[in-house]
Order: structure tokens, then sequence, then C-alpha cells
């Protein structure tokens, strides 16, 4: 399969929005335009170097916050997040007393979100940066990508440019969207349960059946939703992600209402791993048991099918099947508890209780 670049629109139109702007903004006459100092400089500061057994990768977490996401979802997250404490993490000081919470590069979408961000920094120590205000700025909260196509290439393109430019810095990105919660540490999930350089969340066709893709490499030819995206930093990785920016700002795109980076990663990728071949690229899925989406099932996946809502409406206990913990339980006003035992220090634990709602996005 070749790719179409079509170069020779003036002004470059994806479906009826307009994307020659932001295009414009991270390509110049000399190639891509390379990482701000002050992305730089917040993703040195949140560098993560993390154990794997076999060798110490560096890694970043990453998230998108709105201003609807500050007053209670970004706060929790980052709560259950400070909670991750390991002696596979170590901070660039070699001070292994660090959280996840601590390593995550939370990027606004304006300035309400920023300064929202900002005022958390003092209790859970994450890092903000303005995610490419100019194009973002009118987005609220992510339920509107839904309805308002302009944000919703805006929102995919900027988060393109940041895989780009953090994994270009030689650093392991961990994306996610900010309505997973986990129950237990997510990168020693993806450091021992995953080898490929690239591994995103199941499609939400697929529903609660594990996915892979085939033998010889061949990707679901079907919408892929990556509410959660883990990058290792390889040479090859970097070239699929630097193709899949150029692809999704050179060309025309019908996109519908789905975030354009959802809409190409399937086309670029699939091309990569057929050009490079599956022992220098190739992609896998996460098991939607043990990640899943609200666009999988709405109360979660088991058994490889979905979860069956009850007659009043309520989700049942939720987290014994998803990241397995300890206990946990659903509360009749609607809060799940959910009390783990997480490791401090060598073989010293301590088990904590959370309570949470169940936040949830659409497509």
């Amino acid at each position: 399969m070749k790719m179409l670049f079509i170069l020779f629109f003036a002004s470059l139109v994806a479906g009826n929005v307009d994307i020659t702007h932001q295009k414009n903004y991270y390509w110049s006459e000399q190639g891509l335009e390379n990482p701000s100092q002050g992305l730089l400089q917040v993703a040195d500061w949140s560098l993560l170097y993390f154990n794997t057994s076999r060798e110490i990768r560096p890694v970043l977490l990453f998230t998108i916050a709105t201003p609807a996401s500050i007053p209670v979802v970004l706060p929790q997250v980052l709560e259950n997040l400070a909670s991750f404490l390991s002696q596979d993490q170590m901070d660039a000081n070699g001070n292994r007393a660090t959280t996840l919470a601590e390593h995550t590069l939370v990027a606004s979408t304006n300035i309400e979100a920023h300064h929202g961000c900002g005022r958390l920094t003092e209790k859970y120590h994450h890092k903000c940066h303005e995610f490419d205000h100019k194009f973002n700025g009118a987005v609220y909260d992510h339920l509107e990508l839904s309805q308002t196509k302009a944000h919703a290439y805006s929102i995919g393109l900027s988060r393109i440019k940041y895989l780009v430019d953090m994994v270009s810095l030689g650093y392991d990105v961990f994306y996610f969207d900010l309505h997973h919660y986990f129950f237990k540490n997510p990168l020693r999930y993806m450091y021992t349960h995953t080898t490929t350089p690239i591994v995103v969340s199941a499609t939400p066709s697929s529903v609660c059946q594990p996915l892979s893709a085939a033998p010889d490499g061949s990707l679901p030819d079907e919408h892929h939703r990556l509410d959660i995206a883990f990058v290792r930093s390889t040479p090859s990785t970097f070239r699929c992600l630097y193709n899949w920016l150029y692809w999704s700002t050179h060309t025309m795109h019908e996109a519908e209402d789905k975030p354009l980076d959802h809409h190409t990663f399937r086309t670029v990728m699939q091309e990569c791993v057929s050009s490079l071949g599956t022992s220098v690229l190739s992609v896998s899925y996460l098991n939607p048991e043990h990640f899943p989406s609200e666009c999988n099932a709405k109360c979660g996946c088991r058994g490889g099918a979905p979860v069956e809502r009850p007659p009043d409406g309520k989700c049942p206990t939720v987290c014994e099947f998803s990241m397995s913990i300890d206990f946990c339980y659903l509360r009749e006003d609607g809060l799940i508890v959910a009390i783990l035992t997480i490791a401090i220090h060598e073989n010293v634990t301590q088990t904590m209780l959370f309570e949470f709602s169940r936040t949830t996005s659409g497509d």
C-alpha cells in the first residue's frame, strides 16, 4: 500500500476543517519544528527511570486536561498515580521514593485548565504544559470532541506532535486519557507483559475480545481509539510517528467526528509494519479485561464478554477483574471503594483505601 501525499493545495482542508495553520505551525522549509524549550524542560523534569529487570528505561507519563476535568477527575487520577511507589522507579537524582504522579506531564488545552493544573502541583508534583493553546483553547471538555470536528482534528494533531517530540528525545511514553483509573502499576504491566514497540488499547469494535495483529503484522482494518498508547523510543517508532504526523497534516481526511489521530493511526502504522517488517516495527493491543474502555463495554469486560448492567442501572463491582486488587465493592451511593496493598519500599507495604466514581468518555 502506498500513502498518497497531497501537497498542492494552498489551503489544506480535512473534511470541512482547515488545518493549514496548524500544519504550517509544525512544518517549515527545514522540516518538522523541534520541540519547544518549554517542552524540553518539562519533559526532562517529568522523566522517570524504570528498571524493567532487563534494562533501565527512561519514560514519562502523558495525559491531557481540559477545564471540565480540573475540579474532580484530574485530582482523582493524580491521587491514584501518587499511590504507585516502587523500587523499580527512580527519578533523575537517583531517588527511589518517587511516585508515578511526579512523572506525569499534564498537557492543558487552555489557560483555565493550565492554571487548574498548576494549583495541584504542590500536592502531586506533576508537571503542567500548555498544549497548543492557540489551536485547542476552545476545548472545554473531551466529550465535546464528538460535537466539534475542528477540536477533534486539532487535539489529534497536537497529540501526535507531542509523541514525536518526546520519543525523539529518547523517552518511552505512556499516554492515557483521564478516564482511566489504575489498580496496579501500569508501567510495570507495560514493561513485563508487552514487548512490541507500540502498544495501544483494543479497538471499540473488538468489544471484549483480546485483539492481536495477524502473523504478517496486518492490523485490524477498523477504527482505533487510542485512549491508551505506550510507545517505546526506538528508531523505528520515531520514523513511524514522524510519518504519522506528516500524513495527518499533508493529506485530506474525512474523519467525521473522530479525533484525527484515531482516524489516521491504522493506515500509517500498517504502512510502517509492511515496509519495515515485524522484526523492526509491530503493534500490539491491550487486553480489554485489564484495560477496559467504555467504548468496549459500559461496565467493563469479564471472560471475553461485556459485563451486563443490572436493572438498577449501576455497574456491578468492576474492579475485581480490572488489574485485580485486594478487595473492591460498589457502595450504594455509586462510589467504588477499592482497597489496595502497595509496595512502598522493599519488604514494606502499605494498605490504602480509595473512594472514586466511575468516570467515562465517549468514542
